[in-house]
């Protein structure tokens, strides 16, 4: 398998944010020392600044050089580009001609942060008050960050700002892939490829779903045996072999094969009811997908799926991403019940082995069935997101709680309540109040991974001009 394909299925997602990182003064402090006989570029406390940014897992480009002149940035600038930073972190070590740092930051169109430490030699508090005011002057956005770079509230404002411009520097080359129309009458979910272009930079690619048919029968029945026997070994139980699990793998293979060439970085199929009710479901092949961290929504869900990747690109490497409807808010409990029509990652589960099993989709809404997955979502912290639009503008719904542990004895029974057992499902405490998450609800699905990323989306929506909806 080519590297292409590696990163377009298993995670162009798992990288490092790339900052640039360059030291300003100017020329009258480089190489100068105050009254005091110190040198008033702390160099020792540049190379704390470096090895404190890397041990919390960027990558830097690091200009060596203390920039003092604007000519000098004219070389980063080239450099930053040629490396294709995520983000510029510019640490002013002492005082700098705002104007000549306006203009690098304005001509590198990247997010910035300008940080400073709290030292009263450098007198660099004041260097930093008057980029930011120069900055703002002129419009660009900017983080500022102010203190110890120990101190971890000062490391968690540039890593989460860093992490939110690598998203957005992934989003501008990123395509997406809509397979069929639009799904069972949502307009939340119809991608407005124009727009996306716009505010995203993202494209959209356009496939039928005959297509997914057409290349699925051309995978030979070798190679689908092959991996039926490769999932024996993953799930607590599967289906015997049957003509209905052969176009699942079959599609699920067709699928990716689509991806590959037409080199989708997220996908969304419409299923019902063309590919339920004449071939098969894809649930088992979105299923698969999420397995290897690569989004491919439900419905061509274009919203959910854009959300998904979001997470996507932000969640921790071995997490699930899980796409669900919001089949119950539990008022008295604070709880939501998740349940997708099929789809889920065995990863979900704590024990995929012991717990998780792949089964028949019933037949109501899906007349040609299809493989579904069965299982309870494993406990822990959970960050939840929707983008939607009002009136054309984009907003964010994010919520955090805690998927909650349930016993196995108890696990049958609950599942029972929505009528289908058989589905994927996640009971989640939310933090907050639960009537003002239904209230901000814009769709049936939300979109979840764990961790908490609370401050990287909301920082993603400071970037892109997004307003935030809590809870």
């Amino acid at each position: 398998m080519s590297v292409l394909v590696i990163e377009l299925l298993e995670g162009i997602n798992m990288r490092k944010p790339k900052v640039g990182f360059l030291s300003i003064t100017c020329s009258t402090h480089r190489g100068s020392k105050n009254e005091t006989g110190d040198s008033w570029v702390n160099t020792k406390s540049i190379g704390k600044i470096k090895n404190g940014l890397i041990s919390n897992n960027l990558d830097l480009v690091i200009v060596d050089k203390v920039v003092a002149y604007f000519y000098e940035l004219y070389e980063v600038e080239k450099r930053f580009n040629d490396e294709e930073v995520d983000v510029i972190v510019a640490y002013i070590s002492t005082w700098n001609w705002a104007d000549q740092v306006a203009q690098f930051i304005r001509n590198m169109n990247r997010p910035v942060i300008i940080y400073a430490t709290d030292d009263s030699k450098a007198w660099s508090i004041g260097g930093l008050a008057a980029t930011r005011g120069g900055l703002d002057e002129i419009g660009i956005k900017n983080r500022i960050a102010y203190g110890n770079i120990s101190d971890k509230n000062v490391m968690d404002r540039i890593v989460s700002y860093s992490k939110a411009s690598m998203v957005k520097n992934i989003l501008r080359k990123s395509r997406y892939g809509s397979i069929g129309g639009q799904g069972m009458g949502i307009l939340t979910g119809i991608v407005d490829a124009n727009q996306w272009l716009k505010d995203f930079g993202i494209l959209t690619g356009f496939t039928d779903q005959y297509t997914l048919v057409v290349e699925a029968e051309k995978i030979p029945i070798s190679e689908v045996k092959n991996y039926y026997e490769k999932l024996k070994k993953e799930y607590k139980s599967i289906p015997e072999f049957s003509r209905i699990f052969e176009k699942s793998i079959r599609l699920y293979l067709a699928l990716e094969k689509i991806i590959r060439e037409e080199r989708y970085n997220f996908t969304g199929v419409k299923c019902a009811f063309d590919l339920s009710n004449n071939y098969c479901t894809p649930c088992f092949a979105q299923s698969r997908l999420s397995n290897r961290g690569f989004v491919s929504a439900c419905l061509n869900d274009s919203n959910g799926a854009l959300s998904t990747y979001i997470l996507s690109l932000l969640k921790k490497e071995n997490e699930p991403l899980f796409t669900a409807d919001v089949n119950l808010a539990d008022k008295n409990n604070n709880l939501i019940k998740l349940i997708d029509d099929g789809a889920a990652s065995p990863k979900l589960a704590l024990n995929p082995k012991e717990d998780a099993e792949l089964l028949m989709q019933p037949t109501l809404e899906a007349k040609a069935s299809g493989i579904c997955t069965k299982l309870f979502a494993k406990p822990g912290n959970v960050t939840l997101i929707r983008l939607a639009r009002i009136d054309s503008r984009y907003i964010l719904h994010l919520t955090e709680g805690e998927v909650i542990s349930i016993d196995k004895d108890k696990r049958e029974s609950i599942m029972a309540e929505c009528g289908y057992p058989i589905w994927p499902h996640a009971l989640i405490r939310i933090k907050g109040n639960i009537d003002k998450f239904v209230d901000n609800l814009r769709s049936e699905y939300i979109h979840m991974t764990y961790g908490s990323l609370k401050s990287e989306i909301k920082d993603f929506c400071e970037l892109f001009d997004i307003e935030l909806i809590e809870n």
